[in-house]
């Protein structure tokens, strides 16, 4: 039975980690190697935040949701700057907030998004080229041409120029998540260096959609950034099995629908025969004529039901009026 320490001993042993009197990583590797591997387990960190599998989540018909937003949004830009606007879905990954942040120049504009009721927000990103790019066509520039893009962040009142037409992007985001859920997104601040605001932990998994964005000869991109933390709800939600008819649901409708049959209206002709003229011969046709059925009088007929052949019978009649007795079935296909 191996001893167990008391306080005194915990604090000891404590207090020498802390001053250096024990090299704790030379201590575990002795460990490791008198346990020869029967008992002793590598100690491995553990992150809370980040999924193990990050780099492969995903969101069921996510795509339709960006292609739908990508499409909306840039018929709003190009009502805005009447100017012919593309914007397409270039990519689609799962990372880390973190590794995210080491592909941001730290030039463009952030808009910071609420995302009600979904909980994290989200983020649009635009790059340092559209952003400054946009500034200019705001205030009346031409977007003919590449603008040159400064080695410096972009000003607040840069920010402020267009911050409306960041904000626009809200009710298109709206439209593409009506397909699997009703948010309310609402844009909360814009930044430039995103490192200095508290957006989520570094270690917290992102979704990160790209999409290009072409205006006449000028390009750029503008990335979506939504936490897995926010989308793992419409996830769940998704995994949702719909709830299975009950047999006694079934039984009821069969009754129910059993007894309009019954009392349907439907339509019952009875052929003897059927033949082809042309119109000449109906033209030339005298009182007297023949016209020869090709059947017998004593040939049973067809009885339709909906245009439809369905049974045979023998013309009669029955309390004065003219009848037909069913004699059988025609086979189907006959």
């Amino acid at each position: 039975m191996e001893k167990i320490l008391s306080k005194e001993e915990i604090s000891d042993l404590l207090s020498a980690v802390r001053h250096g009197d024990i090299d704790v990583e030379s201590v575990g590797q002795e460990d490791a190697g008198e346990a020869g591997g029967s008992r002793a387990a590598a100690a491995e960190s553990c992150n809370l935040f980040k999924s193990s599998s990050s780099d492969s989540w995903k969101l069921k018909n996510y795509d339709l949701i960006l292609d739908s937003f990508a499409r909306n949004y840039g018929l709003s830009l190009s009502t805005r700057f009447q100017r012919a606007v593309n914007m397409k879905l270039e990519a689609m990954e799962s990372m880390t907030f973190d590794a995210l942040l080491q592909r941001l120049s730290g030039r463009g504009a952030i808009g910071v998004l609420q995302l009600e009721p979904l909980i994290g927000g989200g983020l649009v990103i635009f790059d340092e080229q559209l952003s400054f790019s946009l500034v200019e066509m705001v205030l009346g520039g031409s977007s003919d041409s590449q603008t040159p893009v400064p080695s410096r962040s972009m000003s607040a009142i840069e920010l402020n120029v267009i911050r409306e037409v960041i904000a626009s992007a809200c009710p298109e985001l709206n439209k593409g998540f009506s397909q699997i859920e009703e948010i309310h997104s609402s844009l909360v601040e814009v930044v430039s260096n995103l490192r200095l605001l508290n957006f989520v932990e570094p270690e917290v998994g992102v979704v990160a959609a790209r999409f290009k964005v072409t205006i006449d000869t000028l390009e750029g991109d503008i990335t979506l950034a939504i936490p897995h933390t926010a989308l793992e709800p419409l996830q769940k939600k998704q995994q949702v099995k719909a709830v299975p008819v009950s047999p006694t649901q079934n039984t009821k409708w069969r009754s129910v629908v059993c007894d309009e049959l019954e009392h349907m209206e439907i339509e019952l002709e009875a052929q003897l025969a059927t033949l082809s003229l042309r119109v000449r011969d109906i033209l030339n046709f005298q009182v007297g004529d023949i016209i020869d059925l090709g059947c017998k009088p004593d040939a049973p007929l067809k009885i339709m039901v909906e245009k439809r052949p369905k049974f045979f019978g023998m013309a009669g009649v029955q309390g004065g009026k003219k009848a037909i007795r069913v004699m059988g079935r025609i086979p189907h296909g006959g």
